[in-house]
C-alpha cells in the first residue's frame, strides 16, 4: 500500500511557481542569453526590458500566476485609416496561432496603429533559457508572417468596394453559417462529442480519439484561469469538461485558460506523464460557440532502454476547434426531422437535384439514427472539425457495419464515404494505426479519393508496403487502358497522377533511392502543376548527396 501511495505522490505544483521564482529563473535565463534588462516593479507584478537579434522584448511577471508574459511591442505599425484591416489580420493570426496572441493600440498622438505580440511562457529551471530563446524566434518568424499578410489584404482592399475585409467575408459566409447550424442539430442516441449543457468533450475521451491513449490513469489536473484550481479525483479529471474553463451559463466568461494534467499509462504504470492544454475562444455564432483546443504531451528525458529517437522523447501536439451548441436537444431533434423528412420527400418527387451533397447522402440512409449521424458528421468534416466528427462517424459505422449485407447499394457507397471520413479525421489526429483499418476496408473500390488516403496512411505508417502500394495502383491504372487511350489518362486523371507520382518521388527520396527519384521529379518538372514541388524535393536530394544522406526529418508531404 506504500508504494502504491509513493507511486501517484503528486508532483512539484504550478503554484510554486511564486514571482519571485519567476524572476529568478527569468534572470538566469536572459542572463545565459547576453540580455541585459533592469526589474521595474509594478503592482502585483514585474517586468524587465531587454533587446534580443535587434528586437525589443519585454518579460512581465504576475503575482499568483505560474506563468510569465513575453512581449514584443511595436513591431509594426500602420495607418489609422487602415484599423478595419489591421483588426481582421490580428483575428485572423489570433485564430490560427496556438501561443501568440496579436493586439494594437490607436496612438492619437501620431495617428498611427501600433502592433504587439505577447505569448505566455511557463518556465522550469532547466529549460527556461531554451524556452524564452525558442519563443523570441519563433516570434521574429510570426512578425514576418504577419506583415506579409498585412501588406497583402491591403492590396486587396485597394481593389474591394470596402476596406472593412472581415465584415464583407461574414456577410458572404452568412448563408454558410446558418446552413450549418441545421446541419448540426441532431439527438444523439449512441456516445457523440456534439457539446451543449447537458453532453461534454471529456478528458477521457480527449485522450483517447485524439492522443490514443486509453484506460489512462489521471493522477492531477491543475485548472489555470483567475485562480488556480487543483483536482485530484480521478473519477473527476477524467470527467471534467473541456469547456467548463471558457464557458457558464451558456455565454463565455473569459477569452483563454490553461490545464496543466498529470496521468500514468497502463503500460509503464511507475513513469509520471504531463500534458498542457492552452484553451481559447475563437469564433462563433448566435448557436453555436466555438473555441480551440491546443494540448501538448511533454516528452520524457532520455536514457538508458529510452533512446533519442522513441516516440516518448519527442514532443506531441494537437490542435482542435470545438464547439459548444447552445440549442436545446428538443430543437436538435425536430430541426433533423424535418430536414430528413424533406429530403425523402423530395428523392420519392425526383427532385433530386435541389439538395445539397449533404442532403442526398442523408436520403439515401433508412436508419434513421445512422443518418442523423451521417449528416452531422458530413458537416463537420468539411468545415474541418475533425475531433467532434469522428463521434459521429463512429456511431454511423457501428449502426451500419452489422447490417452491411442488407444495405441497399446506395448506402454501401454512404457506408464506404463513412470509413474514408473515419481514416482522414485519424489521419489527420495523426492516429495512424486507426486510420489504416477503416481506409483499408474501401482500398479496393477503385476510388481516386480512397486511394490516396490509403497511400497517405502507409507513408506516415512508415509502412513497407506504401512503395508497392503506388506501384500496384499504376499498374492497375495502365491495364485498364488501352495503348491508343495512353495519352487521354492524363487529362480526367491528372491530378490523381501527380498525387502517385510525388508519393513515389517522396518515398524513393525515404529509401534513399535517389536517382530513381531524380528521374520522376524530372519528368514532373515539365508539369506547371508539379514543377515547384519537383525543384524543392531536387534541391532537397542535391543536400542530400552533398551531406552524406543523412536522415530526412520531413513532415510527410500530401
Amino acid at each position: 500500500m506504500n508504494k502504491i501511495r509513493r507511486l501517484f505522490n503528486p508532483p512539484l505544483r504550478l503554484s510554486s511557481l511564486d514571482m519571485g521564482e519567476n524572476k529568478r529563473i527569468v534572470s538566469k535565463a536572459l542572463k545565459a542569453l547576453n540580455c541585459v534588462g533592469e526589474w521595474q516593479e509594478e503592482k502585483d507584478a514585474a517586468i524587465i526590458r531587454f533587446n534580443f537579434q535587434s528586437g525589443h522584448f519585454g518579460i512581465r511577471i504576475i503575482n499568483k500566476r505560474p506563468q510569465v508574459e513575453l512581449s514584443y511591442l511595436f513591431f509594426a505599425e500602420a495607418e489609422m485609416s487602415d484599423v478595419n484591416i489591421v483588426r481582421h489580420v490580428c483575428n485572423h493570426f489570433n485564430l490560427n496561432s496556438d501561443g501568440p496572441r496579436f493586439s494594437y493600440t490607436l496612438n492619437e498622438e501620431t495617428n498611427i496603429i501600433d502592433l504587439h505580440i505577447m505569448t505566455p511562457l511557463l518556465l522550469d529551471e532547466d529549460r527556461a533559457e531554451e524556452i524564452v530563446s525558442t519563443a523570441m524566434v519563433d516570434i521574429f518568424a510570426w512578425q514576418n508572417s504577419f506583415v506579409r499578410y498585412l501588406t497583402e489584404v491591403k492590396n486587396d482592399a485597394k481593389n474591394s468596394s470596402t476596406p472593412d475585409l472581415e465584415w464583407a467575408a461574414k456577410e458572404v459566409e452568412r448563408d454558410f453559417f446558418l446552413l450549418r447550424e441545421q446541419e448540426l442539430r441532431h439527438q444523439k442516441k449512441g456516445a457523440d462529442w456534439r457539446q451543449n449543457d447537458k453532453e461534454a468533450a471529456t478528458l477521457r475521451q480527449w485522450m483517447d480519439k485524439v492522443f490514443g491513449f486509453v484506460d489512462v490513469v489521471f493522477s492531477e489536473l491543475i485548472v489555470i484561469t483567475d485562480e488556480l484550481m487543483t483536482i485530484s479525483d480521478r473519477e473527476a479529471i477524467a470527467t471534467y469538461n473541456l469547456s467548463d474553463s471558457l464557458i457558464a451559463n451558456g455565454a463565455f466568461v473569459r477569452q483563454k485558460a490553461m490545464l496543466d494534467l498529470v496521468f500514468f499509462l497502463p503500460a509503464h504504470p511507475t513513469t509520471r506523464r504531463r500534458m498542457t492544454f492552452s484553451i481559447q475562444q475563437a469564433d462563433g455564432c448566435d448557436d453555436i460557440l466555438y473555441y480551440q483546443v491546443v494540448a501538448t504531451l511533454l516528452p520524457l528525458p532520455s536514457g538508458i532502454g529510452r533512446p533519442l529517437n522513441s516516440r516518448e522523447v519527442q514532443v506531441q501536439s494537437q490542435a482542435v476547434l470545438l464547439a459548444y451548441d447552445l440549442r436545446s436537444t428538443k430543437q436538435l431533434q425536430d430541426e433533423f426531422v424535418y430536414m430528413w423528412k424533406e429530403a425523402k420527400s423530395k428523392m420519392a418527387n425526383g427532385e433530386e437535384n435541389q439538395l445539397t451533397e449533404e442532403q442526398q447522402m442523408l436520403a439515401k440512409v433508412e436508419h434513421v439514427d445512422a443518418a442523423r449521424f451521417v449528416y452531422r458528421s458530413r458537416t463537420l468534416y468539411r468545415q474541418k472539425r475533425y475531433y467532434e466528427a469522428i463521434a459521429c462517424l463512429e456511431n454511423a459505422y457501428r449502426l451500419m457495419n452489422p447490417n452491411y449485407q442488407r444495405l441497399s447499394k446506395a448506402e454501401k457507397s454512404v457506408f464506404s464515404e463513412v470509413c474514408y471520413m473515419l481514416g482522414f479525421c485519424y489521419n489527420e489526429l495523426r492516429q495512424y494505426d486507426r486510420a489504416y483499418y477503416y481506409l483499408s476496408l474501401i482500398i479496393g473500390l477503385n476510388h481516386a479519393l480512397y486511394a490516396q488516403g490509403y497511400v497517405n496512411c502507409l507513408i506516415n505508417l512508415g509502412d513497407h508496403r506504401a512503395l508497392m502500394a503506388i506501384d500496384s495502383i499504376l499498374e492497375d491504372l495502365r491495364s485498364s487502358l488501352s495503348e491508343d487511350e495512353d495519352d487521354e489518362i492524363e487529362h480526367p486523371l491528372r491530378p490523381f497522377l501527380q498525387f502517385l507520382y510525388r508519393r513515389k518521388s517522396y518515398v524513393l527520396i525515404e529509401l534513399r533511392r535517389l536517382d530513381e527519384a531524380e528521374e520522376i521529379l524530372r519528368q514532373m518538372m515539365d508539369d506547371p502543376e508539379s514543377a515547384d514541388f519537383a525543384l524543392d524535393e531536387l534541391a532537397y536530394i542535391q543536400q542530400l548527396r552533398e551531406k552524406g544522406n543523412i536522415n530526412r526529418d520531413d513532415v510527410p508531404k500530401t
